[in-house]
């Protein structure tokens, strides 16, 4: 069984065009030449951009194979149809899939977009294709490490090298930086209902892309020969411009229905396989957390069937071990419609998640008491956000261990983790820092979780000498090689 692999969805903008949002393989639907793009308007354009890298890029199959090897959640059955993901497999050709739409969609229409926005009324709308250019680089990089970067697009070099991944990065935050000055122009013309995120509110893109820097500084604060102090202090400089509460969260609204669904949703087309893994589960039965009920469905009833699925006590939790044989799916929890309905809001970026990297850059940079008020914050803000009752907000947060150098980092990183479900920001985070602790799953494939997903069949195929002279193994060994910014871990 391969998650997402059939979804597609269509929105149509208010300019009257349908979308086609396909999964990691849509891109075999788009009847375009990426080297001869038809010549439409950049602001025709625009809603499509946005929607892709949203709804397939950034949570795409690709970013939900993080996910579940970190057991947020866990498929629960014994042998998928296809490659074995909940142990640690995957085929070439899942990575062709992924590789190729996310070069070939996202990458290559931001691409396009910012050589035809060279006008000065435009300059607005080049900010924005050179952001989601720079954040898709990131992206990509993050899952493979060394990628075509300098080469990528230059249609006279038929096997582009592969960049390492500090170069990639000095490329992003050089185009981030870039994108914010164009982003702000006062004169030029602006996005208004084509803009599907922000409806052309230009601070709120700022805003966000501040948000991006600083995730991305402090994802090389372990990096090896960077200095850990500067990054986070990068980070926080960033965070100075970026979300001011949850009220500036980035999410993108589906209207749910026939091919304008959450990508998500597959969590209730697949509700009986893809279900509550036990560690996260047990993860929020230690400490009471009143997330629960919003993040699972308990066992005891089945809300969609109407049915009690079987005698346990009210309210009862109970997760799948990662990796383990199948059970009757009466006996699990399944994921919570606040983020498996058809309509669902899809998060892209959050304050909660905000406030869990300032946490983590400050105690980087000031210590353990400097990181408690906004690690306190990050918590109240995704239960906030999830529609938790204050008085249990208060007394959750009230639990929380006062931090030290001793617990911090796993304090934060533990709430960063629950804040994050479902997305792939819990395996970098994981690969950075070690948090949280997780056991290998039964019968996996590798000797530890992967750290980076397998070489495109496609690059094997059409740029080999350039695919070996990173020195990765091609094969499935290759998951384990660690991505150069995880390398050393915290010191």
């Amino acid at each position: 069984m391969r998650i997402h692999r059939k979804l597609t969805s269509r929105i149509a903008t208010p300019l009257g065009l349908t979308l086609v949002l396909g999964a990691c393989d849509s891109f075999l639907d788009v009847n375009t030449n990426p080297n001869a793009p038809e010549n439409a308007r950049v602001d025709i354009r625009l809603a499509g951009l946005i929607a892709s890298f949203i709804h397939s890029t950034y949570y795409g199959e690709a970013s939900l194979w993080g996910s579940e090897w970190t057991q947020q959640f866990s498929y629960n059955g014994t042998t998928r149809s296809y490659a074995e993901v909940h142990r640690y497999e995957l085929q070439d050709t899942d990575g062709t899939s992924a590789w190729n739409y996310f070069y070939s969609g996202p990458l290559n229409e931001a691409n396009n977009m910012i050589k035809e926005s060279t006008g000065d009324n435009d300059v607005v709308y080049r900010g924005l294709a050179r952001f989601f250019y720079a954040w898709t680089f990131a992206h990509i990089t993050d899952l493979w490490g060394p990628v075509p970067f300098a080469e990528a697009f230059n249609t006279s070099i038929r096997e582009p090298k592969y960049d390492d991944q500090k170069s990639v990065y000095q490329g992003v935050f050089a185009a981030l930086d870039e994108a914010i000055t164009e982003m702000g122009h006062a004169t030029a013309r602006r996005p208004t209902t084509n803009d599907l995120l922000f409806n052309g509110d230009m601070t709120r893109w700022i805003k966000l892309a501040r948000y991006v820097q600083a995730r991305h500084q402090l994802r090389l604060a372990y990096a090896p020969g960077e200095d850990k102090t500067a990054r986070a202090q990068a980070a926080l400089t960033a965070l100075g411009q970026a979300f001011a509460s949850n009220a500036d969260d980035a999410d993108f609204t589906y209207p749910g229905g026939a091919d304008a669904r959450n990508p998500l949703w597959t969590f209730q087309q697949l509700q009986t396989q893809l279900v509550g893994s036990e560690h996260m589960i047990e993860l929020l039965k230690q400490r009471n957390d009143p997330r629960m009920s919003v993040m699972f469905r308990p066992i005891y009833y089945d809300s969609v069937r109407g049915t009690t699925k079987f005698a346990a006590a009210p309210n009862t939790y109970r997760g799948h071990r990662n990796g383990a044989g199948g059970e009757a799916d009466s006996t699990i929890s399944w994921i919570g419609t606040f983020f498996s309905n058809e309509n669902a809001n899809l998060n892209l970026a959050s304050y909660a998640d905000q406030k869990f990297t300032e946490a983590e850059a400050r105690l980087i940079v000031s210590g353990a008491a400097a990181a408690d008020a906004p690690y306190r914050e990050g918590i109240r803000a995704n239960m906030q956000k999830l529609g938790i009752a204050t008085a249990a907000i208060n007394t959750y947060i009230a639990a929380r261990p006062a931090l030290t150098a001793a617990n911090a980092l796993g304090e934060i990183m533990r709430e960063k983790y629950v804040a994050n479900f479902l997305k792939v920001e819990p395996w970098n985070d994981w690969r950075r820092t070690g948090f949280p602790n997780l056991a290998i799953v039964e019968g996996a494939m590798l000797p530890g979780i992967p750290q980076r997903v397998r070489t495109p069949g496609s690059e094997i195929t059409n740029n080999f000498n350039q695919v070996t002279a990173t020195g990765i193994p091609t094969g499935l060994e290759g998951m384990s090689v660690k991505v150069w910014w995880a390398s050393q871990g915290p010191r």
